[in-house]
């Protein structure tokens, strides 16, 4: 393999890892939605959990982001 190719290679894995978060961001939000749908006393509760939650998951779409330039 070719050093050019072997850089397509690894910018796609970055690729998938950027999806991948993006659907585990949307996961998580929806899951939100849903219990504060199902008992909405919780949404004070909630808001600031989904908050952190979505911060983690979208950290790791900013590490895929940097890989992917460094690359």
């Amino acid at each position: 393999m070719d050093p050019e190719s072997a850089t397509v290679f690894a910018k796609s894995f970055t690729i998938l890892g950027m999806a991948a978060n993006a659907i585990a961001e949307g996961l998580v939000v929806s899951s939100a939605f849903k219990a504060i749908g199902r008992n909405p006393k919780l949404e004070e509760t909630m808001f600031s959990k989904v908050i952190i939650s979505v911060a983690l998951v979208e950290s790791t779409a900013i590490y895929s982001l940097v890989a992917f330039f460094l690359i």
